[in-house]
């Protein structure tokens, strides 16, 4: 028989420590309670210093926000100064985090501003010591810019982002970004801001109609080039066309001039019909209104043209558009967004322009980019831009897209669907092959952002909701520096990108 061992019975800790501090075996238990009280001491010491130095980051966090908020701000005086300051503050320390802030102090010397600030933190286990809380402090200062910013926001409006409430993030986070760098003002003196919505073209505003800069004579070679000419030689003119409609005017999109003109910043001469801009017009293709024959995707009218006439001749006739009515988008298809911005100082027009974006085609990051120099550059087609000569001005573009370069197929004579770019069968991207056509895109996007850089402009871009890719190398390389590119995963943090990047273009720098 195996001998029998006794066990003692289980105590609980609490029964374990009465035990132990009743026993008179030896010091021990004197010298466990010397101890046990500092011991615990230290820990929550420990605990508590930790809670304040995480107080005093998020306090310093909260008065760096204010003071470039504060900074930007030259028109308010001092005393409306200090409520604008508080009011930020408090909306940068709300309530929920650890501590309980006082009012801020403000003062303004001589461009520097200086906001300081303090939190009252309770304690925890430092109470056993009679340390019942610990006060945090925290300062910071910033040089007010002395420079002018001016800022054009290159915005992928393309199909896509009509899924999963990207529109919706992104009209959200770019009024942040406005109001941010605005600084609660309505208008800025040393501000301005435009918006460049793209997707397979860009839309110029129709107000620009009487511009020198619309080729509205015919005079580019590319102009009319998908249609027959005017029976007298000459191409047709895309505003007859539109003239010939009975439901349709011209919507304020253009298509790209001919290449290397695509790529550059050139100003629009008279003289050289080239360096004008056609009107988008997305021809009337093969088949009866509404119903388009084989793999044609854009049927309008009738063609009007007598049976056994070739695809191609149909869709070339001119004629079938006289008093004709164009089905749905008609020769808008392709082109539905909203207006550029030009850039303005007024917060109202930018905030009431994103409020009408829409998402509708795909995506020709490169047509909207070089759109976005166009709207910074001091020369014609927009002038709002100051000299790039002027060392008292900062410009800046943000380009943002969720999608890749691409065109859409089309299994026709035309190989393509018409965008910004015409048909790929015209040759307008160095090549008539469709694969070939689309590989031309990144490049063209690379030569239009390294020609930005050139000019001295910063150029500030971010992925939306995209994977690892082509196109994240492509946008981190065209970006200004690799700290300007940014990636959003999710519409949440795309908020948090926008407010960096508004930061970082408030031009002002943290000194203390």
């Amino acid at each position: 028989m195996r001998n029998a061992r006794a066990y003692p019975p289980r105590l609980s800790f609490s029964r374990f420590m009465r035990r132990f501090a009743r026993s008179n075996s030896g010091n021990v238990a004197v010298i466990f309670g010397i101890v046990l009280i500092p011991l615990l001491t230290a820990i929550g010491g420990a605990i508590d210093l930790s809670r304040a130095m995480l107080a005093e980051q998020r306090l310093a966090s909260a008065l760096d926000a204010t003071a470039l908020a504060v900074g930007a701000n030259e028109t308010m005086s001092e005393q409306e100064l200090q409520v604008l300051a508080q009011d930020f503050f408090n909306a940068n320390y709300p309530e929920d985090l650890i501590g309980t802030p006082g009012p801020i102090t403000l003062s303004i010397d001589d461009g520097v501003v200086d906001i300081s600030g303090t939190t009252h933190l309770d304690t925890t286990l430092l109470k056993l010591i009679d340390i019942n809380y610990i006060n945090v402090a925290a300062e910071t200062q910033v040089m007010r810019a002395s420079k002018t910013l001016e800022v054009a926001m290159v915005l992928d409006n393309t199909g896509s982002m009509g899924r999963s409430g990207k529109l919706g993030a992104l009209k959200s986070a770019t009024q942040i970004f406005v109001n941010t760098l605005f600084a609660g003002e309505e208008t800025h003196p040393k501000l301005k801001i435009g918006l460049v919505p793209f997707s397979q073209a860009v839309n110029v505003g129709t107000d620009k109609a009487g511009e020198f800069w619309i080729d509205s004579n015919a005079q580019s070679s590319i102009h009319g080039e998908n249609f027959d000419d005017d029976g007298a030689g000459n191409p047709v003119n895309i505003f007859n066309l539109y003239d010939d409609l009975t439901d349709k005017d011209w919507n304020g999109c253009v298509e790209t001039r001919p290449e290397p003109l695509d790529e550059l910043d050139t100003e629009p001469s008279l003289a050289n019909g080239d360096s004008l801009w056609v009107p988008y017009f997305y021809p009337d293709e093969p088949g009866s209104r509404g119903n388009a024959s084989s793999s044609y995707a854009n049927s309008y009218l009738d063609d009007d043209v007598p049976g056994g006439t070739s695809y191609e001749d149909r869709q070339k006739n001119w004629s079938k558009f006289a008093g004709g009515n164009a089905h749905r988008d008609g020769p808008h298809w392709g082109c539905e967004v909203a207006p550029i911005t030009p850039l303005t100082n007024h917060k109202s027009t930018l905030n009431s322009a994103v409020s009408r974006f829409i998402a509708r085609g795909y995506t020709h990051i490169p047509v909207g980019l070089a759109w976005g120099w166009r709207v910074v550059s001091p020369e014609e087609p927009f002038t709002e831009g100051t000299a790039y000569e002027d060392t008292d001005t900062e410009k800046a573009i943000v380009l943002l897209t969720d999608g890749y370069n691409t065109l859409q197929r089309q299994y026709t004579h035309n190989e393509s669907y018409y965008s910004a770019y015409g048909y790929v069968n015209e040759g307008r991207l160095g090549t008539t092959n469709y694969n070939n056509a689309v590989s031309q895109l990144d490049p063209k996007t690379s030569t239009i952002c390294e020609n930005i850089k050139d000019a001295g402009i910063r150029l500030y871009t971010i992925t939306f909701q995209l994977e690892d890719g082509p196109i994240k190398d492509l946008m981190r390389s065209c970006a200004s520096s690799t700290s300007l590119y940014y990636d959003s995963p999710s519409n949440s943090e795309l908020q948090s990108v926008f407010e960096a990047i508004a930061k970082d273009l408030a031009n002002l720098r943290i000194t203390k």
